[in-house]
């Protein structure tokens, strides 16, 4: 089977052996296969291996890549997918969620209208539940006499955009923003990446088209935001210190050092207190987010309890 894809289907996971059989169904029932589907193993403990050992001893129209390594979070197995994909854009889809049958038939139409756009770094397109409603519960504000929407990041919420989405990325280019993850931590927020491309002028053709399925479990990420904060202190300080780039108006930047200052101390990384992206205002908000620190400390130790 040939290497070269246009498009490399990436999937990171963890323990998932018990629903990802969902995922490769679609994959097989996908009418355009001029894609790969890279799987990174992060370190799980089920059947997850095993069932990959079957599946690509299997005739599928499509190849496999199965690599397992040690655990060390979604943003880590992100970055080593970009050094691996063979393929020219990275679209990743969770295990837990699967796509609708001519989901990347669309994508490589989308594709070759943006692949020689310099300034559009992805096409975009709906994330719904298994009833077919919109993540947001409303429908993205797209023209549909032109069918498509382009925006950065950062724009997303003045079109509707603002729930998941999903995309597929060109991998020459997001290889240029890697993920950025502490010692000791396994997360920080994708948010960063794309609002930086955002900052570089990079936007997303994005369209309305309801191409992959997902529903949020009880093990997902998404469930399990305040856990996230408290083990990814340092992820989350970076979020914040990240904002002060393009957020606007007094309040909200002052907040934004606060919340930097008060992970930056939970995380013990005093230093990158001192790193921030508003130097004057991280100084008069100090001891305010040392404050707000004490009460995170708190807050964490109750949930503890």
């Amino acid at each position: 089977m040939e290497e070269n894809k246009l498009i490399t289907v990436f999937t990171p996971t963890y323990n998932r052996g018990y629903i990802i059989e969902e995922l490769y169904k679609s994959l097989q029932e996908q009418v355009a296969y001029n894609f790969e589907w890279l799987v990174i193993d992060d370190g799980s403990t089920d059947n997850t291996e095993e069932l990959f050992k079957k599946w690509m001893l299997e005739d599928n129209n499509f190849n496999i890549r199965y690599i397992k390594v040690e655990n060390g979070g979604k943003p880590r197995a992100i970055n080593k997918a970009l050094k691996l994909a063979q393929g020219k854009y990275l679209f990743m889809v969770d295990s837990d969620d699967y796509i609708v049958n001519d989901a990347t038939l669309k994508l490589e139409t989308w594709i070759k209208e943006i692949d020689d756009m310099d300034d559009i770094v992805a096409v975009g397109a709906a994330r719904v539940y298994p009833n077919g409603e919109y993540i947001k519960g409303i429908e993205p504000d797209i023209d549909d006499n032109i069918g498509y929407l382009d925006a950065t990041n950062l724009e997303r919420k003045n079109y509707n955009l603002d729930a998941d989405m999903c995309e597929a990325y060109k991998v020459d280019i997001m290889k240029k923003f890697p993920f950025v993850v502490w010692e000791g931590e396994k997360f920080s927020p994708e948010e960063i990446v794309l609002n930086e491309m955002s900052l570089q002028g990079y936007k997303v053709r994005w369209h309305k088209d309801k191409i992959y399925i997902c529903d949020y479990l009880e093990d997902g990420l998404t469930k399990g935001n305040w856990g996230l904060l408290k083990s990814n202190p340092m992820g989350y300080a970076m979020l914040w210190n990240h904002k002060l780039k393009f957020e606007k108006g007094l309040y909200n930047r002052f907040n934004c050092c606060c919340q930097h200052i008060a992970l930056s101390m939970i995380g013990k990384e005093y230093g990158y207190i001192f790193k921030s992206n508003a130097k004057l205002l991280n100084i008069v908000a100090l001891p305010f987010g040392i404050m707000l620190s004490i009460r995170r400390k708190k807050q964490f130790r109750s949930e503890d309890a």
